[in-house]
């Protein structure tokens, strides 16, 4: 059984939280206001108030840290809710702080966002080059973790479907939606947690993985098939030609630790 600490337990964090509890390991984890504490205690969640703000860290982080075996840092860049929020300096500042715990292994949840929307086939060993300042701040962050004294893995995943999440749902009926031939780089929450499980449990440290599926569907293809599953107005894409071509492939955890994508279709769900 291992201690092991989740550094925002939202959407993901509480799946992750919850199969880590199921194999009979102790958890912790973080929310940042106290509307979620009681989700997580009923869940069996050590739960803990903490904020990791762009200068500092609100919360007993030292508590939050004794006796922690892995970090798992879980929290997005929050740029959509907080346009002055900085990933990269909030990430500097735990790193900063887990100098104290050179024995706690990091495992930071990144993000595809790393490359850029033109750069066409990528995988685990191809040089990012972000073209938001989203991407830019992720992969500050991610240069900062591989640094750190603390051994460390990074996992840099897809879009996010599973549950009552699916991009289908903001597309449908917009309409001028740019880039209809570009492939979708989704993956569902369920593979990401057996991917984040398998690291845990068998120990891959000093890694850069993506978890994607390795189905990759031609969007305006893709997003009309789900629209019409749910009942939802059919999205329209510009017919123009695009640049955006990122296709994100995994090509490790197959050979790390025997991977295979179970919700490879990304499909919504009971679709």
């Amino acid at each position: 059984m291992k201690k092991i600490a989740i550094i925002g337990c939202g959407w993901l964090g509480k799946a992750l939280a919850q199969s880590l509890i199921a194999q009979g390991h102790h958890v912790r984890g973080s929310v940042t206001t106290k509307a979620n504490l009681e989700a997580l205690g009923n869940m069996g969640v050590e739960f803990f108030l903490l904020t990791v703000e762009n200068e500092t860290i609100v919360g007993d982080l030292n508590s939050f840290l004794e006796g922690v075996e892995i970090v798992v840092i879980a929290f997005p860049p929050g740029r959509r809710k907080n346009p002055d929020a900085n990933y990269a300096s909030r990430i500097k500042i735990l790193v900063t702080a887990l100098y104290k715990y050179p024995s706690c292994k990091l495992l930071l949840l990144s993000s595809i966002g790393v490359f850029g929307a033109a750069q066409g086939v990528v995988n685990e060993k191809s040089t990012p080059l972000p073209d938001s300042e989203v991407g830019q701040q992720l992969l500050s962050a991610e240069k900062l973790i591989q640094t750190t004294t603390n051994q460390a893995t990074l996992v840099r995943l897809g879009g996010l479907v599973g549950g009552n999440r699916h991009p289908v749902k903001q597309l449908a009926g917009r309409t001028k939606i740019p880039a209809p031939k570009a492939p979708t780089n989704l993956v569902h929450r369920e593979d990401v947690v057996r991917f984040l499980m398998s690291i845990v449990e068998q120990g891959h440290w000093g890694k850069t993985l993506h978890c994607v599926s390795p189905i990759h569907h031609q969007r305006e293809i893709f997003y009309t098939e789900m629209s019409k599953r749910l009942n939802l107005p059919i999205p329209s894409f510009l017919k123009t030609a695009s640049k955006r071509n990122k296709k994100v492939v995994d090509s490790s955890s197959a050979t790390l630790f025997n991977f295979a994508y179970r919700l490879g279709e990304c499909g919504v769900e009971g679709g």
